[in-house]
C-alpha cells in the first residue's frame, strides 16, 4: 500500500479552494471505493492538501489524473512512502464542509487524526488550535 500527501493551488475564478471541493468528491466518490483509495483532503484559502492512500497501482492511476486535473496547479508532493497499515481507514474521503464551522471542524479533526500516524499527522497539525 502506498501513502501520498501533495499540496496545490486551486485555478478557480473565486481563487477559492473550497469551491472546487463539492465538484472533486462526487468524482473521487464514484473511482475512490472502487480503487481501494481513502485519505483526506482539506482546503483552505487557494490551497489544497490532500492525503490520499490505496494501493500502489491505484494511487499511481490518481497521481497521474491529478497532475493533469486544471482545478489546480503547483501540484507537489509533500510525502510519498510505503504503508502496511491506513491511516485513513475506510474513509472514503473526509473533508470540511462549509456549513461546518471552523471550530467544529478542530474538533473533528483532532479525533479522526488521532489514530494516524506521527508521520501523517504532521502535514496537517496546523489544524489544531494552539495548545491543542
Amino acid at each position: 500500500m502506498r501513502q501520498i500527501i501533495y499540496r496545490s493551488t486551486t485555478t478557480a475564478p473565486t481563487g477559492r479552494a473550497a469551491d472546487d471541493i463539492p465538484a472533486i468528491l462526487r468524482e473521487a466518490a464514484a473511482r475512490n471505493g472502487i480503487d481501494g483509495i481513502t485519505g483526506l483532503l482539506y482546503s483552505e484559502e487557494a490551497a489544497f492538501l490532500q492525503a490520499i492512500e490505496g494501493p500502489e497501482e491505484s494511487i499511481a492511476h490518481l497521481i497521474d489524473s491529478l497532475r493533469a486535473d486544471p482545478r489546480h496547479r503547483d501540484f507537489t508532493i509533500l510525502l510519498d512512502r510505503a504503508t502496511d497499515r491506513r491511516d485513513f481507514g475506510d474513509w472514503t474521503m473526509a473533508y470540511r464542509d462549509r456549513r461546518e464551522s471552523i471550530d467544529m471542524f478542530d474538533e473533528r479533526m483532532r479525533v479522526l487524526l488521532a489514530g494516524v500516524s506521527a508521520e501523517t499527522v504532521r502535514y496537517f497539525r496546523a489544524l489544531a488550535p494552539a495548545g491543542g
